[in-house]
């Protein structure tokens, strides 16, 4: 079945994507930004996870996506206001989730509930169309995409294509 995280997940590469990254990049920070919201959303704390310069005062408690352990790996870049941790492989940033790698593997997964490459090529173009009716500014913006791009659609994404894919 699909669910609200494989809407997310699409929805989230087709805007880095739209945004300049490259195919790589674009599935892990869609990765990222996927478990993030979904971490944020069940308030799951086996992730440390914190926005800097949150206006929340009351975050999850000392939450923090980064891997503060003790290795040399030392890479961050901030994205439109979260600074993420990344390791370079192939001259490409696949960005890190605590430990975890956000990787093509992790990407590959979501691609599976869609059962075919041909469902998954079909959701997909009818979200790139869906993504191209937003301004960049919209899209530069976590808050922003989330409330006018991803929260009025999710459900009847995850609605549809569950018809059409496991119904049909």
């Amino acid at each position: 079945m699909i669910g609200r995280f494989q809407v997310m997940t699409i929805m989230q590469y087709k805007r880095f994507k739209k945004l300049g990254f490259s195919d790589i990049e674009s599935k892990s920070l869609a990765i990222f930004f996927s478990t993030f919201y979904a971490c944020l959303k069940n308030r799951h704390l086996a992730y440390n996870v914190k926005i800097k310069n949150s206006r929340k005062k009351k975050s999850n408690k000392n939450l923090e996506i980064f891997n503060n352990s003790n290795n040399n790996n030392d890479n961050r870049i901030n994205i439109f206001g979260i600074e993420l941790q990344y390791e370079k492989e192939n001259n490409e940033r696949i960005f890190l989730f605590g430990k975890e790698r956000m990787d093509d593997r992790k990407f590959n997964n979501v691609l599976l509930r869609f059962k075919t490459n041909e469902n998954f090529q079909k959701c997909l173009k009818e979200i790139r169309e869906y993504i191209d009716k937003f301004p960049i500014e919209i899209l530069q913006n976590h808050n922003k995409f989330f409330n006018k791009v991803y929260k009025p659609v999710r459900d009847i994404f995850v609605e549809k294509w569950n018809r059409e894919i496991w119904n049909g």
